[in-house]
């Protein structure tokens, strides 16, 4: 085996505690208000003139 190589766990580039968390959340609550626009886009443009 390679015993003059150190053995280590860390990953190479320390990340920010929570950073992943933080961006996850970032583009879930965006993909809902995006869908949430777009059914009221819908509502607003096709649906709501056929009903006066």
């Amino acid at each position: 085996m390679h015993e003059n190589e150190p053995h280590t766990h860390r990953p190479a580039t320390p990340e920010e505690p929570g950073g992943g968390l933080v961006g996850y959340a970032a583009i879930k609550y965006t993909a809902i208000v995006v869908i949430v626009l777009a059914i009221l886009g819908f509502l607003g443009l096709y649906v709501l003139p056929r009903l006066t």
